[in-house]
Order: structure tokens, then C-alpha cells, then sequence
């Protein structure tokens, strides 16, 4: 990527709180990311809290995923769009199949960045990223979204479907709304994402703490 393509994407970021790269890693990568989830969610199998597609903390089973958090080509990027050392928090993969939850809008309230690598063809039909651009700048308008509760925001010209091929990464602000519809297609949607968000406690007060400040979501989608 040269200075042009990063300020372009750079730019991108902080205006929509979005941005996508198309064929991000490779066809091997794919598959071992792949490959090493499945066979994570095989020994641990719904270890994603309320949703039952989601496995999280890969980098607690499989150093490999520890390893891609903290050096995978995805970390430069993230850099640049951050203005910082981004800080690996955790690691999850999502699969969607017909009766997989839908996961409703909502944000995280969390400083730092998410990356979401698509490991399957990604559309409307099988519960492609949705982003409500520009979101990530009014916080507040947003923060009662919930990810377990309907919200339909499908009117919103500010609403933006990302259908991604395998390869394919988008960099998220977390404060940014995202979602996913249900998979009507029936077709493999796997996805694997990376949360750079350090201590989620660190910016808080203590009287936030006690307060149930809403901080603890990391769904992803």
C-alpha cells in the first residue's frame, strides 16, 4: 500500500468509522484460519456466551492465533488507522448457518479497533456486516443498542452492506453500529475477527465502574 492507498483508507476510517481491503490475505491463510478455528470449536464447542455461533478467545487454545493478533499483516494497518500500537484483547469465529442467531445492531463501547476477515462469500442472503456509517462519531445516539434486540435500521441512508469474498478484511471502530441478518441461504458464513481493544476498564472512573457503564459486549457478528 502506498502513502496515497493508506491516506485514502485512513480517510475512510475516520469519516465512516469503516474500512474495507479486498483480498487482504491469502487462499492458504484463509484456510488455516479456517481450519484452526474449526477445529478449536470441536473442543469447545458454543464458547461464545449468548450466542451459540460464536467461539471466542481462539488465542487461549491455539498459539497460532496469538501470534496473528499480535503480528499478522493486519497489525501495520490497524496501526495507521489508530495513531497507536493497537493492543490485542481477543480473538473469535463466527459461523452462520440458516438457524444461526441474528445478531441485531449495536456498539461497543470501547476505545480501539476490530478487524473481521471473511473466510466464506459474504451477502445480504446469508448475514453479510452491516455498518451505520459515520456512527462512531455520536456515540451517546447509540449507546442503548443492544445486540440481543431488534433495532431495524434499513431505511437509514447511512446504512451500508458489506458483502466481502474470502480474503477480504474490514477495520472497525468499535463504537461504530454493525450487525448481521440471519443466513436465509443456507450457505457457509465464517468469519474470524480480532479485538484491539486493550483494557476495556482503563479509561473508566471507578464510579463508572459501579455505574454497569456498558463495556462488556465484544460480540462482533
Amino acid at each position: 500500500m502506498d502513502s496515497a492507498e493508506a491516506a485514502e483508507l485512513k480517510s475512510t476510517f475516520e469519516r465512516d468509522g469503516y474500512a474495507v481491503i479486498r483480498n487482504f490475505v491469502s487462499a492458504e491463510t484463509v484456510d488455516e484460519i479456517r481450519n484452526r478455528a474449526e477445529a478449536v470449536v470441536r473442543q469447545h464447542p458454543n464458547a461464545g456466551g449468548q450466542f451459540t455461533n460464536i467461539t471466542k478467545g481462539l488465542e487461549k487454545i491455539d498459539d497460532f492465533f496469538g501470534d496473528f493478533m499480535a503480528s499478522g499483516p493486519q497489525v501495520p494497518i490497524l496501526e495507521m488507522l489508530l495513531d497507536k500500537a493497537p493492543e490485542p484483547t481477543t480473538s473469535s469465529f463466527f459461523t452462520k448457518t440458516k438457524h444461526s442467531e441474528e445478531v441485531h445492531p449495536h456498539s461497543d463501547a470501547l476505545a480501539g479497533g476490530v478487524t473481521w476477515i471473511a473466510l466464506d462469500s459474504t451477502n445480504r442472503e446469508n448475514g453479510c456486516l452491516h455498518f451505520l456509517r459515520g456512527s462512531h462519531l455520536d456515540e451517546n445516539e447509540f449507546k442503548h443498542l443492544k445486540a440481543d434486540t431488534p433495532t431495524d435500521f434499513s431505511d437509514n441512508p447511512d446504512t451500508v452492506e458489506i458483502a466481502m469474498e474470502p480474503g477480504d478484511i474490514v477495520f472497525f471502530r468499535p463504537t461504530t453500529v454493525h450487525w448481521s441478518g440471519p443466513n436465509r441461504a443456507g450457505t457457509k458464513r465464517r468469519g474470524f475477527n480480532c479485538f484491539y481493544v486493550g483494557d476495556p476498564f482503563k479509561s473508566l472512573t471507578e464510579q463508572r465502574k459501579g455505574s454497569g457503564h456498558r463495556q462488556e459486549s465484544e460480540v462482533g457478528d
